[in-house]
């Protein structure tokens, strides 16, 4: 028996970046450590290598990761883990993957593939021949690859038709002391994301331009840390430029309970990525009871009914995205109405204990043929129970 090794229980290891990091793929990973306490599964953090210097080279990543992998075996020898859950997304995170994946089953340990990248479609298509090969192989061999959603299934699905997928919404608290509001003089909108070009930046400053010039009385309050779209000085600038200054301001990162503070502060909450997994952020602001501004991308529309929680419009058109603010800006009964529908849809679908539930189920129908030789083939009656029969490692 290994020394400190709690035998009564299952041990998954939980491979993602820490929960210093800032992100959507963190606060999942960190969710997914927290469900510690379960009477079957001991759960074990391991985070895996990061760089937090934009101009790191391959070959120090490749050295710091080589360290990394040495580390991964010996914790899964240690802890005797039955099963690595990896957390991933596109680009040089996922080849880290298949090298800790690979380093897992070297281990006799099972490996589970949970796929973030909001761009991990387009990663696969602008990929080599031999890369789609290695992508296809990947997802073949985990013992169960999550998907964020049934569309993300369905894309992984295409890549990888004899993958085992299993779909697991993201989830959020819900606070207990919101409630819709009815509005006020000034509409506040507020954006939570990293300031990246591909969250559609430069495309909310134009809408807010648009709609300064059209004499509406809002607010957007951005949020985030800094990223490809601009920094606080550069964005400043922008802002300036296209003099929206008193309506418009980014505040930096936020602490959790500051961005609380800031929902609660919100009357709508408005997101025009480019491309997008499914977003922590609206799920959020949902359990905020705030309406939703955003992008027809990714699983946005598997979660918000436009009309219904809120309103969807192309990506890249700051017009359309203007005219979907205004809709809000002038009916607070229609703010209302969105936000009385999208704090019930977050209450009814995106809490913890259904993801809690998910997330266990999962661990058990991965680890159930490591301990006994069968597995739940109930696929058709829970979302998380893997399509096809788990085989032996």
């Amino acid at each position: 028996m290994t020394q400190g090794v709690d035998t009564r229980r299952t041990t998954v290891l939980v491979v993602g970046p820490p929960p210093t990091m800032m992100g959507g793929l963190a606060r999942v990973v960190e969710q997914v450590v927290a469900l510690q306490g379960d009477e079957q599964f001991r759960i074990v953090s391991f985070d895996t290598t990061f760089s937090s210097d934009d101009g790191d080279g391959l070959l120090s990543k490749i050295t710091r990761h080589y360290h990394h992998i040495r580390l991964l075996r010996k914790t899964i020898r240690r802890h005797r883990a039955a099963a690595i859950h990896i957390h991933t997304c596109s680009g040089f995170s996922f080849y880290r993957s298949a090298v800790d994946m690979y380093a897992a089953r070297r281990e006799d340990c099972r490996t589970i593939l949970h796929i973030h990248g909001a761009a991990f479609d387009e990663f696969y298509d602008r990929a080599g021949v031999l890369t789609r090969r290695i992508i296809r192989s990947l997802l073949n061999r985990a013992d169960c690859v999550v998907a964020l959603s049934k569309s993300w299934k369905a894309r992984l699905s295409a890549m990888s038709p004899g993958a085992t997928i299993a779909v697991i919404e993201n989830a959020t608290d819900i606070p207990v002391d919101v409630s819709p509001k009815r509005g006020g003089e000034i509409c506040q909108f507020s954006l939570l994301a990293r300031m990246d070009e591909w969250k559609g930046i430069d495309d909310l400053l134009c809408a807010c331009s648009i709609l300064r010039r059209n004499g509406l009385a809002f607010r957007v309050v951005m949020a985030g840390p800094p990223g490809t779209a601009g920094d606080k000085a550069s964005l400043e600038t922008k802002i300036r430029q296209l003099d929206i200054a008193g309506v418009v301001a980014y505040v930096g990162p936020l602490e959790s309970g500051d961005k609380a503070e800031l929902l609660r502060e919100s009357d709508a909450y408005v997101q025009p990525s480019h491309h997008e997994g499914m977003p922590l952020a609206i799920l959020e602001a949902m359990a905020h009871a705030l309406p939703i501004v955003a992008t027809r991308v990714g699983a946005v529309p598997e979660v918000v009914t436009d009309g219904g929680e809120g309103l969807l419009v192309s990506p890249r058109k700051p017009a359309c995205l203007a005219d979907a603010m205004r809709r809000l800006i002038v009916d607070g009964k229609l703010r209302y109405r969105m936000a009385t529908a999208a704090r019930a849809l977050a209450a009814n679908r995106f809490g913890m204990d259904r993801f809690r539930r998910e997330i266990l189920t999962l661990y058990n129908d991965v680890c159930a043929p490591a301990r006994s030789g069968t597995i739940n083939r109930n696929a058709d009656k829970a979302s998380t129970s893997c399509e096809n029969p788990l085989t032996t490692v």
